[in-house]
């Protein structure tokens, strides 16, 4: 039974890809909904943008 228990926690924790997927999906739908409301929802910009505009 121990591996069972075990099987079923691992399908109920998503993978951190899949988190982070979901997490972006969520920010991306406050953004949009923030917008339609004339406001804006704080934020972090993503790392990989800071990036491209440091070399850019």
């Amino acid at each position: 039974m121990a591996q069972t228990a075990k099987t079923q926690q691992n399908r109920l924790t998503p993978s951190p890809k899949a988190l982070q997927k979901a997490l972006a999906q969520s920010a991306q739908q406050a953004h949009k909904l923030a917008a339609a409301f004339g406001m804006t929802v704080p934020g972090i910009k993503p790392k990989s943008s800071d990036r491209a505009k440091k070399t850019g």
